[in-house]
């Protein structure tokens, strides 16, 4: 390993230990780690940097160039290049890197500060249900075990709040105000926001902490949703689990996950007349370009049903 290479080794470690004092999440510290040790093992084989300061705006570009052409494995092991949003996020770890050593006096510059990031299109959210599908969910949960109790509970809230997977999975009972009809939520990068849930979408919510997580819940843990094999948190898996058999059960074949329920939730939201800022605030994101997606679900919409409704689409003449 170079001189170099050795010396963002230990500002790396110095790094990492400053994004806990900043009480970022366990995962995007590791994520951090992983990605910014495959540029430090990229700098070890470079020989013309030996120093801090043959790390220029040049040299980060050509390993904007490596990550390009870096194949990337994906499942059964099939070499594909990495997307442009991986790409991307690589290149917002490197400024965030050498924000940090320009900020503690390590470098004199920050080489990072006019580096770009690769142009990528914006696509579509996958599937969303109708509301016919979410209508028909909700009534194949079965009501009469704690489980069913439980996973009732977390549809309707995923429904109705639009919360993501973690958010959803780490919620605990402090954070329901169900008197005000509202959940405080802690989402990316520790905000808070708290979202509306309705008195009549709570029946499930208050049925599952009444009669279901009582006769599931093992410890002094404070998680609402509660594993049915062990009475800690529940896992992601075993929920989605849940989730897909009753889905099945309601004859709906494509659940792909948990995002699933929150594009459908933001896409009801918009069609039902909400405002794009509301949709903002509700979902958490930092950004309205973020949330105006859901305009292109909706004009995609829109020409499907021109194509299949309209007289002057249908001419064939």
């Amino acid at each position: 390993m170079s001189r170099l290479s050795q010396t963002l080794e230990q500002w790396l470690s110095e790094f990492l230990e400053d994004l806990q004092r900043r009480n970022y999440s366990p995962a995007s510290i590791r994520a951090y780690r992983y990605d910014l040790q495959l540029f430090v093992q990229w700098v070890s084989r470079q020989e013309h940097l030996n120093t801090p300061a043959d790390l220029t705006l040049s040299a980060l570009e050509n390993y904007q160039m490596h990550l390009m052409l870096r194949p990337s494995l994906k499942s059964k092991n099939i070499a594909k290049a990495m997307s442009t949003a991986s790409r991307n996020r690589h290149t917002a770890e490197l400024r965030s890197f050498f924000r940090y050593l320009k900020r503690v006096c390590k470098l004199l510059s920050n080489p990072s500060a006019e580096l770009e990031c690769a142009r990528q299109l914006k696509t579509l959210p996958k599937t969303v249900f109708t509301v016919e599908e979410m209508a028909g969910l909700l009534e194949h949960i079965p009501k009469n075990t704690p489980c069913g109790l439980r996973d009732w509970a977390a549809v309707e809230l995923l429904y109705a709040t639009g919360l993501r997977r973690f958010e959803l999975l780490n919620l605990e009972i402090s954070a329901l105000r169900l008197a005000e009809e509202m959940v405080h939520i802690l989402g990316k990068g520790q905000k808070e926001r708290v979202v509306p849930f309705r008195s009549q979408r709570q029946r499930g919510l208050e049925r599952y902490l009444s009669e279901g997580r009582p006769y599931l819940v093992e410890g002094a843990h404070h998680r609402v949703f509660v594993s049915q094999h062990h009475g800690g948190p529940v896992s992601e898996e075993e929920m989605l689990q849940a989730i897909r058999r009753h889905a099945r059960r309601a004859e709906i074949s494509q659940v792909t996950g948990f995002h699933q329920f929150r594009h459908t939730c933001a896409t009801h939201m918009l069609r039902g007349g909400a405002d794009l800022r509301c949709i903002q605030t509700i979902l958490g994101h930092s950004q309205l370009s973020t949330t105006a997606i859901y305009t292109k679900v909706e004009v995609a919409d829109l020409k499907k049903t021109m194509r299949e409704c309209h007289p002057r689409e249908k001419d064939t003449d």
